[in-house]
């Protein structure tokens, strides 16, 4: 694993023709916070898928996320489990996500992000989600069936997207 500036992820981006832009070398992958927050608690019912999930990262899959992803992993580890807990989150989130795949949830994501509520059913979070992962075109995963992945596979959708337990790679 390469930590060239920190970054985990650095070694599996190549340059593009243009030097600020950067082609990723791996197909893309949006997790909802909840495959995290699963994976990092290791306690919880899909746990240990989570975690095989996530360990396919950076070596088959690079990770592009809503900024929101912080709040929702580390928040959520500080509430249930410990501060610092939450702090090393932060910092294996800081490794796992490229900056340039970061997107964050501004003016600009959320109203591109609210018609998609309407569209799917979805919640306002969820939404954010689905559009980090339509406009990268990554494979979208969450431990939400009901009210997220099922309401996305009974429409016409231009992603793969999967619960934890159906996730085929």
């Amino acid at each position: 694993m390469s930590h060239a500036n920190g970054l985990a992820t650095l070694r599996y981006l190549k340059k593009a023709e243009d030097p600020d832009v950067m082609k990723p070398r791996n197909p893309l992958l949006t997790l909802d916070a909840n495959v995290l927050i699963a994976a990092l608690k290791t306690d919880e019912f899909h746990s240990e898928k989570c975690a095989k999930i996530l360990a396919q990262v950076p070596d088959q899959f690079i990770l592009a996320e809503p900024s929101i992803i912080y709040q929702e992993v580390c928040g959520t580890l500080a509430r249930k489990t410990s501060l610092d807990i939450a702090d090393k989150a932060k910092k294996q989130l800081d490794l796992m996500i490229h900056p340039k795949l970061l997107t964050n949830c501004d003016r600009n994501l959320c109203t591109s992000a609210f018609a998609l509520c309407s569209e799917y059913g979805i919640y306002a979070i969820d939404a954010l989600y689905l559009q980090v992962a339509l406009t990268n075109r990554a494979i979208l995963v969450s431990l939400d069936k009901e009210d997220f992945i099922d309401k996305l596979k009974n429409k016409k959708l231009t992603i793969e997207a999967y619960t934890v337990s159906e996730f085929p790679y």
